[in-house]
């Protein structure tokens, strides 16, 4: 008597399944990959601006003017009006808008295209400085860095 045996391997169906399995895994496997590369895009960026504020805040404990007055023309005053009411000052004042100028060709260099980065005085009787950091976002929108400096 003869007997056959049965035929071994994958039916088509099998196979197919298997097929759409995989490339379902292999596009999750796409799409947390991409998620991932742009959150260490994000990452990257907030830590750039992080380290761009904590060196201008740095600078600007060093940089002092004589009354105890914060330097405004690191807020953009020029440095003639900034220190008009105080002569000693006038140095400190081209000081701080020098640095300012440094500081935000920095920051435009190593953040992304259209960051925005300032200083603000809040208060130009209290030696306290408001710096500010605006870069767009990767997925839209726009990321913010602000740092409050006492000196």
């Amino acid at each position: 008597m003869l007997t056959t045996m049965p035929a071994r391997g994958f039916t088509l169906i099998e196979a197919l399944v298997a097929i759409v399995i995989m490339v379902a895994g292999l596009a999750g496997s796409a799409a947390l990959l991409l998620q991932t590369v742009r959150q260490e895009r994000e990452s990257g960026s907030r830590r750039a601006a992080l380290r761009i504020a904590t060196s201008m805040a740095d600078q600007l404990r060093a940089v002092r003017r004589p009354d105890g007055l914060p330097v405004l023309a690191i807020s953009g005053i020029e440095p003639a009006a900034a220190c008009a009411d105080h002569s000693a000052s006038c140095e400190a004042e081209r000081a701080a808008e020098r640095l300012r100028a440094t500081w935000a060709a920095e920051a435009a260099d190593t953040l992304p295209q259209g960051a925005a980065a300032s200083v603000g005085v809040p208060n130009p009787l209290v030696p306290e400085y408001l710096i500010s950091i605006d870069w767009p976002a990767v997925g839209g929108g726009t990321e913010q860095l602000r740092l409050p400096v006492t000196t």
